[in-house]
This record gives structure tokens, C-alpha cells and sequence, in this order.
């Protein structure tokens, strides 16, 4: 049988510590019985460092919930461990020879990648395999139109804006090998409120990106003032803080404001409790910030916890429209409010913060007024709400093994 409820196969790393170097052929052979036996049909392909596990781990609930057998293929040791809980099986294989000579993966028809990464070529070159970009969230970021991704057979994106994209960029993705699929994972997110007597703001910002052509995050130049602005504004808002788990990856400037914004956080809880005493009369409900720099709360539990979101360019806003709460977007850049929506469709609907934080006064205490354009750019960046995305994720899948 498959080994393990939570990682399942993840076995390749470590039967090759417990045996001698000359066995290897030998647990090639073993692991390979056991991927023979489970037959699969989908693979769920990632290699990444420990910090961007989150892209394949988002795409583990939906897989489970295909109806295929669907296996995940790691290529880092130990990457297992940093993937949620999941019922799917788990093979490491960091060899690249290894890789594409283990013929007990050749059953499964369909791979599909999250990233696009260098040591993605060696599944690539398995002519048996029907490739398929996934992608990792879809956003207005310019990795949601990357050149490489022409390499696929298809790219599977969640709506029309995801089409869009590739035919305003040009890269050489055809339209015909893009099908739009929706979000799965943000079935759970709800369009209400948490319901308290106070409202909670979640600043969810990206990260700094691979080159400064990539830089969108706002938590360098205007993080620690959205912060202080949200802990000072009166009455008192509660605060959900998740920074990117990449947030410093490339630059330390990063890191820096990430760590001001929690010192602020919690010396702001601090004086709250200093301030309370047990002869103190009740009143005023307890508000707690939060600061999430792990997997758990998951984002989409923030969406649920929050009332309103403060964000950057990054695929936390289009899959925030899910929730049809009101949003505001960071322009670092500068751009003229009309070419920033032009180039950013995902902000039509929201909020623009300038890096003077204009607008943030009106977006926390002003008329929400934008509540149908949200409803309506839901759509065009999500897909239709019926049928659902997991119906229309799992046709895809049906359509490949069809031929059709």
C-alpha cells in the first residue's frame, strides 16, 4: 500500500539515507512497485525552495477532489514536510536521470506545473505527458504572462482576464491552448462578515519580486505608515498583518519593514494589556491583532476573519473578489490613477492608496460604492459562478483524457 495518511510516498530522500549508495537501483525499484500499483493518472509536478512550498500546496485540496488519481512528483529533499496534510501520494526524485526513466509514471496522461522553474525541462522532455501551466494564483503580475509559459501544451488560467493577459502581452501563448478553469480553492470564502463590533483590516503584501520590473510590494516604502495609520484610526479597527512568504527573498529592506510592522503590532498589544486592569469596568470589546507569518491561518480564513483589504498587485486581490468585500490597492509606482487600472484590470473595483496614503481615510471610513463593479470584475477574473470552478476544473481534466 501507499505509506503515510499525511505524506503518503514521499519515500525516494529517505530510503536513500537508510541504505548504502549502492542500493540505489534497489529503492528506485521498491518506490517504483508502489507508484506501479497506485496507476496514476494526474501528476502534480513542483520544485521550489522550502519558502514557495504555498504553490503546490494551494493546488492539493482540488487534486484530492478530481476524478483521476492524481500523484504529487517533488524534486528537493524534504519538500514533503512543508506541504499541508494531504491524502495524495508523494515521490521524491531529485535526479534528473532518475526522473525521466522512472517508467512507473508513464500511466498518467496529464502534468501539471505551478511554476516556472529550470528543472520544470525534465518532465518536459516525457513526450507521454499532456503539460499544463497552472500557475500558483492568478494575477495582474507579470508572471501570470511569462514568455516561458509557451512551452506548455496549455495554460489553464480562471477566467477571461487571465486570457486577456496573454493576448495584451503577446509571448507567443496561442488562445486556443488557453481554457479558463476558475479558482477551486476559494470555494470555502464567504461574502460575509466576520460580524463583530468592531471591523478587521487585513494588509496581506506581496513580496519584492525577482527584479525590480517585478517590484510591487508595498511594504518597503508605505507598509509601516499603513500600519501605524490602521493602529492609530479611531474607532479602534483590529488588524490582521500576512506578509508573502517570500517577503525578503531579495531584499533585506524587506525584511526590515517587516520586522518594524510587527514591533508596532506588538507593542501596540502591549500597552493594550498594560491598559487593562481587573477592577476596570467592562465596555469596550477586546480587540486582538494578529500577525501570520506561517501557513496556518490560511489566507483565504483572513478573507474570512476581515471586513476590508489592503493589498499590492498580487493574486490575494483577485481571489479576495471572491469574498465581494471591499479592497484597496497599493500604486507604488506612481502611475496615473487611469493607466494603473489600464495595466492592473484587477484593481478596477477597488480603492487606490498613493504612496502618500491618499485615499486610505476615505476607503476606511468613507461610502462603499464599488460594491456592483465587484460583483462584476468577479466574474471577468474568476469565471462564472455556475457551474462551479471545481466542475469546470475537473472538466478540463476529463477533456484531456477524452483527446477532445
Amino acid at each position: 500500500p501507499l505509506l503515510g495518511a499525511a505524506g503518503a510516498m514521499a519515500l525516494v530522500p529517505y530510503v536513500r539515507r537508510a541504505r548504502p549508495l549502492g542500493d540505489r537501483a534497489r529503492v528506485l525499484d521498491v518506490v517504483g512497485e508502489q507508484v506501479k500499483a497506485y496507476d496514476p493518472e494526474v501528476i502534480l509536478y513542483f520544485s521550489g525552495a522550502t519558502a514557495a512550498a504555498y504553490q503546490a500546496r494551494m493546488w492539493l485540496p482540488t487534486l484530492e477532489r478530481i476524478n483521476r488519481r492524481a500523484i504529487v512528483v517533488l524534486r528537493e529533499r524534504g519538500m514533503a514536510r512543508h506541504l499541508e496534510s494531504t491524502t495524495l501520494p508523494m515521490v521524491c526524485i531529485p535526479s534528473s536521470a532518475d526522473l525521466m526513466s522512472f517508467r512507473a509514471l508513464f500511466s498518467a496522461k496529464l502534468c501539471l506545473y505551478v511554476s516556472n522553474v529550470g528543472r520544470n525541462v525534465h518532465m518536459l522532455r516525457i513526450p507521454t505527458l499532456r503539460s499544463v501551466f497552472l500557475n500558483h494564483g492568478d494575477s495582474d503580475k507579470e508572471a501570470s504572462f511569462n514568455p516561458f509559459s509557451r512551452v506548455y501544451d496549455e495554460v489553464w488560467v480562471a477566467g477571461p482576464a487571465g486570457r486577456d493577459r496573454y493576448r495584451r502581452a503577446r509571448v507567443g501563448v496561442r488562445d486556443e491552448s488557453i481554457h479558463e478553469v476558475g479558482r477551486p480553492q476559494l470555494e470555502g470564502i464567504s461574502t460575509e462578515g466576520p460580524e463583530l463590533p468592531y471591523r478587521t483590516v487585513l494588509y496581506a503584501p506581496t513580496w519584492e519580486g525577482w527584479n525590480d520590473d517585478l517590484f510591487h510590494t508595498s511594504l518597503i516604502t508605505m507598509g509601516p505608515r499603513i500600519v501605524r495609520a490602521l493602529l492609530d484610526h479611531r474607532p479602534p479597527l483590529r488588524i490582521i498583518y500576512k506578509p508573502h512568504p517570500l517577503t525578503g527573498h531579495r531584499d533585506k529592506s524587506a525584511t526590515r519593514a517587516h520586522r518594524k510592522i510587527v514591533s508596532m503590532i506588538e507593542a501596540a498589544e502591549l500597552a493594550k494589556s498594560k491598559a487593562r486592569h481587573p477592577s476596570s469596568p467592562g465596555g469596550a470589546p477586546e480587540i486582538r491583532h494578529l500577525v501570520v507569518t506561517g501557513p496556518r491561518p490560511h489566507l483565504y480564513d483572513c478573507f474570512n476573519e476581515c471586513d476590508l483589504l489592503i493589498s499590492d498587485i498580487s493574486s490575494v486581490v483577485a481571489d479576495f473578489l471572491a469574498s465581494e468585500k471591499p479592497y484597496a490597492v497599493t500604486n507604488v509606482t506612481g502611475l496615473p490613477e487611469r493607466a494603473f487600472h489600464e495595466r492592473y484590470p484587477s484593481t478596477e473595483a477597488g480603492v487606490l492608496l498613493g504612496e502618500d496614503l491618499a485615499g486610505l481615510a476615505g476607503f476606511l471610513d468613507g461610502e462603499d460604492n464599488l460594491a456592483r463593479a465587484r460583483i462584476k470584475l468577479r466574474s471577468y477574473l474568476l469565471g462564472p459562478e455556475y457551474p462551479d470552478a471545481l466542475t469546470r476544473f475537473d472538466a478540463a481534466v476529463e477533456r484531456v483524457f477524452s483527446g477532445s
